[in-house]
């Protein structure tokens, strides 16, 4: 450790971890000084269509913080596509794997596997941030690898998954050895019904007797023709009040009050519905990237594969408990969860590297 880190140490520092979702930007913040966390927070930021730049208030608040704390540290978590993981660090191993070195900024991890990201994406990230400025770039394989080795290493080929609300990524270790790697996009309800492949994916889950897109449209239906007959027979109920006098009156009052209050509820359990199907649509897709990648990993030849029979999830987002059951009775797999909170984990790799 330098001269300068030493009395940067005696400094307030500000480590500022970055995760972008389809809606909102969340901003997990972190203060230390002297080795010690002094603060923790959190600041959100809705977005409202895909980002090309930093919304102005988010903006300014990330530059209001470089002029409070004498040292700020801004790291982002790299959720396009254009990243993978692979086995190997050298350019053998990149040929091996199709993967272009010179088209892609990579690490090496214990020697043994490497994660990469093309110089697109994260020129696209840096443009992003170009008024505030970017300290570090995150892939999500190396905040996967930090979930990995955080737990009781497993010494067989094991599948894990970090989740996260835009994106997962899949990984089987052994020890701290990567052998399969891979980042998958997810979509939301609506955005995930117009994909180009929706049409095999109906075909691919109906021979498994899964729900398809198709049934969601009349599963919708029907809530809205329960949800009409519902309404109407409320109106009939009011409809059965004697007089407009009564509407007057204080009980009389209460009780369209009541009545509303009732209608309201059931509004809110329409809408927890509707989540809950955008949830389940999502665990759909995630359900049919993780059973393709286990094929491609059991059938292709680049792989040495061992049959996988236990999957770890670290969940940074939701997971339904039909997708968890699908994975234990059509896969057969056992399935571990640990909820993590991605944001907070980025800071806490940060600080570790400026302070290594």
């Amino acid at each position: 450790m330098g001269i300068r880190t030493v009395l940067q140490k005696k400094f307030q520092n500000l480590f500022v971890a970055v995760v972008l979702n389809e809606t909102e930007c969340v901003l997990r913040c972190k203060v230390i000084k002297d080795g010690s966390i002094q603060k923790t927070f959190t600041k959100t930021f809705p977005l409202s269509s895909p980002l090309e730049a930093l919304d102005k208030a988010l903006e300014n608040y990330l530059l209001s913080l470089q002029d409070e704390y004498t040292f700020v540290y801004i790291s982002f978590l790299l959720s396009s596509l254009g990243q993978g993981a692979i086995s190997g660090t050298g350019n053998a191993s990149f040929s091996k794997h199709h993967v272009d070195m010179q088209n892609v900024h990579h690490v090496s991890l214990f020697n043994q596997w490497s994660a990469y990201a093309s110089y697109i994406e994260i020129k696209w990230a840096k443009n992003l941030f170009s008024e505030v400025g970017l300290d570090l770039i995150y892939s999500p394989f190396i905040l996967l690898s930090d979930f990995v080795v955080s737990q009781k290493l497993k010494s067989k080929p094991t599948c894990y998954i970090l989740n996260c609300q835009d994106f997962f990524i899949l990984a089987i270790f052994e020890e701290k050895h990567l052998h399969f790697g891979a980042f998958f996009k997810t979509q939301s309800d609506t955005s995930f019904t117009r994909s180009d492949d929706v049409n095999d994916w109906e075909n691919e889950q109906a021979e498994e007797d899964i729900v398809s897109s198709d049934s969601m449209p009349e599963m919708v239906k029907e809530e809205e023709e329960r949800e009409g007959i519902e309404e109407l027979s409320e109106l009939e109920e009011l409809g059965e009040l004697e007089d407009i006098d009564d509407l007057r009156s204080t009980d009389s009052f209460s009780d369209i009050e009541d009545k509303a209050i009732v209608h309201f509820k059931g509004m809110e359990d329409i809408k927890e519905e509707d989540m809950n199907l955008e949830l389940y649509g999502r665990d759909l897709l995630v359900y049919k990237y993780l059973r393709s990648s286990l094929e491609e990993y059991y059938h292709n030849p680049l792989y040495q594969s061992e049959f996988i029979d236990e999957i770890i999830i670290f969940d940074g987002y939701e997971i339904s408990s039909e997708l968890i059951h699908q994975l234990e009775d059509e896969l057969m797999m056992d399935v571990e969860i640990h909820k993590v909170d991605v944001g907070d984990r980025m800071c806490d790799i940060a600080i570790a590297e400026v302070f290594k």
